[in-house]
């Protein structure tokens, strides 16, 4: 009797296999039944990161996250609970990064489509500049280069930091503008 580590190897190999011949109903029904043998892990996963409504959004996107590593990853299964607890935090952010609270499309996902647009709102430099005194310098810098159109990567080098962590920053700092936004609104 094969052991788990094996299936979802094997799984998951059929699925990637599958979806590379085009063959996307086989493809599915592997990758439904690896996420049925984790969608309990998911579901405590969800949960410990999200709290309220935002939970079932979370776990919304820990699957689409996760179809979309089982057709595009590179490696074989090695850890899954550990994938899946690490793909609960990432679809936090997710649900976090959008305010309509709506889940990341797979187009999305597939794309690396992290760049913030929760700017267009504010993109006037002089209101920026009056909302700045909320932001550390980092967070300015990386505003500023986003605004001038410096690539991600770039930003990140200059920075000395690992790119999903420049999403992060991004992320945070668009959250303390808009808040701050909020705030001189209110008052005025």
């Amino acid at each position: 009797m094969p052991d788990d580590a094996a299936i979802d190897i094997e799984l998951t190999r059929r699925a990637r296999a599958a979806h590379r011949t085009g063959d996307l109903a086989t493809a599915q029904r592997h990758a439904a039944e690896l996420w049925l043998r984790y969608q309990r892990q998911a579901v405590v996963a969800s949960r410990r990161v999200a709290r309220g409504a935002e939970q079932d959004d979370v776990l919304g996107c820990i699957g689409v996250r996760f179809v979309r590593w089982v057709y595009a990853g590179h490696e074989d299964p090695r850890n899954m609970i550990g994938l899946i607890n690490q793909m609960a935090s990432f679809a936090y952010g997710d649900v976090q990064r959008t305010e309509a609270r709506q889940p990341p499309t797979i187009e999305e996902i597939d794309g690396a489509v992290y760049e913030e647009h929760e700017l267009d709102g504010i993109l006037d430099r002089d209101l920026l500049e009056r909302l700045y005194p909320v932001l550390n310098e980092r967070e300015r810098l990386i505003i500023d280069r986003t605004l001038d159109g410096v690539a991600d990567d770039a930003i990140a080098a200059e920075l000395e930091i690992d790119p999903n962590n420049l999403h992060q920053i991004r992320w945070r700092a668009h959250k303390r503008l808009r808040a701050e936004a909020e705030r001189q609104e209110l008052e005025a």
